[in-house]
C-alpha cells in the first residue's frame, strides 16, 4: 500500500505545481459539510465554510444523505483531483441550495465501503488530498501496533455532529487501541502531506479524524 509522503514546503517548491483555486478547501479550519449520493457513493464536501444550521436546512437532491461536519486541524488542504480522474487537476463540482460542492472522495474499489469497528471506526477512502502544514507548529500523530503513523486531519468536534460521530461521548479523550500511542510533533518548516491513495482514515469517538499512513517525520528533523 501507497504511504503518504511528508516534505519540506512541497506546495511551493518541490513539486512547482499549480493547484486550480477549486480544489483549494476555503477557510478550512472553520465548519465544513459531508454529504453522499446513495446512488454513485459519491462523496461530496462544501468548498467553503458551512453553519450547522445551514447544514441541517439543506435541501438535497434526491438520493443524497447527509454524512457530517467537520473542521480541519491543518492551515490548508487541497484535493489533487476527483475520485475516477486519470489525472490531476480540477476537481467536479456542483451547486447544491446555493452552495458549492466539490467530489472529493468515493469508497474504494475492492475495500469495505462501510465502517469497521467501534471506537475508532476504520474506513478506507479513495481519493486524492494533500494537507498544509505552516512553519512553527504542532501537529498530533498516533502509531498504530504496526508502527505506522496517521496523522491528524479533523479536530475533536466537542458538540458532536462529526463525521461517523455517533453516541453521546463527544467530550472523550482518544480511545486508542492497545499498542498504539499519541504525540506530538513539532513542524518547523512548511511542510505538505500527499496522503496515500486510497487513504486509511480512523475516526475516534470525539470527532477527531486521523489519516494516512504516512512517512516518519525523522527526514524532517535533520
Amino acid at each position: 500500500m501507497a504511504v503518504g509522503r511528508p516534505s519540506r514546503d512541497t506546495w511551493a517548491l518541490t513539486k512547482q505545481i499549480t493547484v486550480p483555486d477549486v480544489n483549494r478547501m476555503v477557510l478550512c479550519r472553520e465548519t465544513h459539510a459531508e454529504i453522499l449520493d446513495l446512488e454513485t457513493r459519491e462523496v461530496w464536501q462544501s468548498h467553503g465554510p458551512i453553519s450547522a444550521e445551514a447544514y441541517r436546512s439543506l435541501e438535497l437532491p434526491s438520493a443524497f444523505i447527509r454524512v457530517g461536519l467537520g473542521t480541519g486541524v491543518m492551515d490548508a488542504h487541497y484535493f489533487r483531483r476527483s475520485p475516477g480522474a486519470i489525472e490531476d487537476g480540477p476537481v467536479s463540482t456542483r451547486e447544491i441550495d446555493g452552495h458549492l460542492f466539490i467530489h472529493c472522495a468515493n469508497p474504494p474499489a475492492g475495500k469495505p465501503e462501510t465502517p469497521f469497528g467501534e471506537d475508532p471506526k476504520r474506513l478506507w477512502v479513495d481519493k486524492y488530498h494533500s494537507l498544509i502544514f505552516e512553519a512553527d507548529r504542532e501537529i498530533s500523530v498516533i502509531s498504530d501496533s504496526d508502527d505506522k503513523d496517521y496523522v491528524q486531519v479533523v479536530a475533536v468536534s466537542p458538540q458532536g455532529g462529526s463525521v461517523l460521530q455517533g453516541g453521546s461521548n463527544h467530550a472523550k479523550p482518544l480511545a486508542l487501541p492497545s499498542g498504539w500511542s499519541l504525540r506530538t510533533e513539532y513542524i518547523a518548516d512548511r511542510m505538505t502531506i500527499d496522503l496515500p491513495h486510497p487513504t486509511e482514515a480512523w475516526f475516534f469517538a470525539n470527532g477527531a479524524s486521523f489519516q494516512g499512513p504516512v512517512q516518519d517525520f525523522s527526514s524532517l528533523k535533520a
